[in-house]
């Protein structure tokens, strides 16, 4: 939430998906104060067609691996980073990684 405005700034589109129902995750947005507001759309993939297409199941729990992906303008994806569930990703890296593909320095 800290960074929407970063990703803005850059024209990027923050898009959040689970295999986790709408519910699930209203609950879970309502438990946790600082996602209350957060400015991104989120999906659910509730039968993991995107996520079994995209090979990010983890098989013994059934869920998506926590991944990120930029994708450009052309629908071609840029940049792939999938951790274990637990392990977090960084915004502030998305952010570093959006930089690079915008200017094409690293």
């Amino acid at each position: 939430a800290r960074l929407s405005g970063d990703f803005e700034d850059r024209d990027a589109v923050v898009l959040g998906g689970s295999t986790d129902n709408e519910f699930v995750k209203l609950a879970w947005r309502r438990d946790h104060a600082d996602l209350a507001e957060l400015p991104i759309w989120q999906f659910a993939d509730t039968r993991g067609e995107l996520v079994d297409g995209l090979g990010v199941r983890e098989p013994s729990e059934g869920v998506a691996y926590r991944a990120t992906y930029v994708v450009d303008p052309h629908n071609v994806i840029q940049h792939v980073y999938v951790t274990n569930l637990n392990v977090g990703r960084s915004p502030a890296d998305t952010l570093r990684v959006l930089d690079a593909l915008q200017t094409d320095e690293l």
